[in-house]
C-alpha cells in the first residue's frame, strides 16, 4: 500500500525530479529515465554546457541551478547568468529555483532580471518564474498565470517585477490579499534612516 503513491511516476504520469549538477550527472539521470520510461524534471543544472544540445534533443524541462553560484574552474566567468537564454534558444523549457531554504524564493524575480541581462527573452524569463513551473508539475490548469478559472494568486508592484529596484505593494494568494507588515519590516521602518 505505501508503495502505490509511487505508481503515477512509475506510469510517467507525474514528473520525477532528477538532480543533474553536471554534465555527467545528466547522462546518467538521462539514463534512469529512459530505463524506468519516467516523465523527467532535470534539476540544478549548473556545469553542463557541453551538453546543452543533447539536454535540447531529450524534450524535458530544466530547473536551473542558482545563477548565484561561483562557476567552476573551467566556465567563463558569465556561464551560470548565460544558461537560461542558452537552454531558451535550444527550446528547452526552463525555470529558476530557489536554493537553500525556501525564504530566497523572494529572489525568483532578480534571477530571471539577470538572466534576461545575459540575453534571456524578457517574456521567457518571466514565463521561468510563473508558467513554467506550474506547466512542468502539471498544474498550469491553475496557476502560473491570470485567467478564468485559475487560482488568483498575484503579486502588485511599483516596477518591473524582474528588477531590484522594485518594491511589492500587495500580494494575493488565491484572491485573499496577504498582510506585508511583520517584525522585520516593523523594525526596518522603526530605525531606518528617515
Amino acid at each position: 500500500m505505501k508503495l502505490e503513491a509511487l505508481l503515477p511516476y512509475l506510469r510517467g504520469e507525474r514528473p520525477v525530479v532528477l538532480g543533474a549538477h553536471q554534465a555527467d550527472e545528466v547522462l546518467v539521470a538521462m539514463d534512469i529515465a529512459r530505463e524506468f520510461h519516467l516523465k523527467v524534471i532535470l534539476n540544478h543544472v549548473e556545469r553542463a554546457e557541453d551538453l546543452l544540445d543533447t539536454i535540447a534533443s531529450y524534450k524535458v524541462p530544466v530547473i536551473v541551478g542558482s545563477i548565484w553560484s561561483l562557476p567552476g574552474d573551467e566556465q567563463r566567468y558569465d556561464a551560470l547568468f548565460t544558461l537560461p537564454a542558452e537552454l531558451a534558444k535550444r527550446g528547452v523549457k526552463n525555470a529558476f529555483a530557489s536554493y537553500g531554504d525556501t525564504h530566497n524564493a523572494r529572489n525568483l524575480p532578480y534571477a530571471a532580471g539577470y538572466a534576461v541581462a545575459y540575453g534571456l527573452p524578457y517574456d521567457e524569463a518571466l514565463k521561468a518564474v510563473t508558467l513554467n513551473p506550474a506547466e512542468m508539475f502539471g498544474v498550469a490548469d491553475k496557476l502560473g498565470s491570470l485567467d478564468v478559472n485559475k487560482m488568483a494568486n498575484v503579486v502588485v508592484a511599483n516596477g518591473d517585477p524582474l528588477d531590484v529596484k522594485t518594491d511589492v505593494k500587495h500580494v494575493f494568494i488565491d484572491g485573499v490579499e496577504i498582510p506585508l507588515v511583520d517584525r522585520q519590516t516593523q523594525l526596518r521602518d522603526r530605525y531606518w534612516p528617515k
